[in-house]
């Protein structure tokens, strides 16, 4: 009950979400943008970890994101989450700065969209001492390019497709890499799916993952592929909801077999 008044409160801060946008279609211009997230997550084992974990571990992160884009290629986003794991209790995970910059737009008649974008990321040095807290220490930095290509019917786009790498580093430890690949079909801008494969690569040294003295993937040779889908219904100026899933089909010293449900409202709010 206590974790369930912390959710519910945050749930109704006008909080500024757990995955930052990637995508090279940018929001509307001159339009905010919120987002509220509720994640779910649990996993059994680690895989090179130094022991067996003493049971399945059970993660909720809730968080908030506002993006606003403007001028008309430039897309601001900001995002702070909050996260409750074992061994650590219920507390700020991290805070995020996204800054994009879009190239070339297909909808304007470009052969692709493509966007290139900036991340800084300050983690919470309590949570990193879970292992279910995916960033590599306090300071986290990356750089990152989508290219993609959106397919119209009459008035609305009806299939998009994009690829997305990234090259990061934090404060401490090896760089790491990520690379999405993502499909999405659109009813009429009432209903949206999307299938999706995320995979996100360590460059560490060390293969071994210590369960008792964790402090962050700075200098881990972890590996991760996670697949999944969603499912989004449009409600006009009363913004959507979208629902989540993805599964981890590969792990190497990371998190094995994870399941991962995600729900998300967004509602947007013009300036003008």
């Amino acid at each position: 009950m206590k974790l369930f008044r912390k959710i519910a409160l945050l749930a109704f801060l006008p909080s500024c979400c757990f995955a930052l946008e990637e995508d090279p279609w940018f929001s509307q211009l001159c339009e905010f943008v919120f987002r509220a997230d509720y994640n779910y997550q649990f996993y059994s084992k680690i895989d090179h970890g130094s022991r067996s974990l003493d049971g399945t571990r059970h993660v909720h992160v809730v968080g908030g994101e506002l993006e606003l884009t403007i001028p008309e290629t430039w897309n601001w986003q900001v995002e702070l989450e909050f996260a409750d794991t074992k061994p650590e209790s219920f507390g700020y995970r991290s805070f995020a700065l996204q800054v994009r910059k879009l190239w070339w737009d297909d909808v304007c008649g470009d052969p692709v969209s493509v966007a290139t974008g900036f991340v800084y990321r300050d983690a919470s040095s309590r949570l990193l001492k879970a292992q279910s807290t995916p960033y590599h220490a306090r300071a986290n930095f990356e750089l990152n390019t989508a290219i993609g290509k959106e397919w119209d019917y009459s008035c609305y786009w009806a299939f998009r497709v994009y690829a997305l790498g990234a090259i990061g580093q934090a404060n401490k430890g090896a760089p790491w890499l990520r690379g999405d690949l993502v499909l999405s079909a659109n009813y009429l801008d009432c209903h949206q799916w999307r299938l999706y494969a995320k995979s996100y690569f360590g460059l560490g040294s060390k293969e071994t993952v210590s369960i008792d003295h964790f402090n962050g993937w700075a200098n881990i040779h972890h590996q991760s592929v996670d697949v999944g889908g969603s499912y989004r219904f449009l409600m006009g100026m009363y913004g959507s909801f979208r629902f989540d899933y993805f599964h981890r089909v590969y792990a190497h010293s990371y998190p094995e077999h994870l399941n991962s449900f995600i729900v998300t409202y967004e509602i947007p709010s013009s300036v003008l």
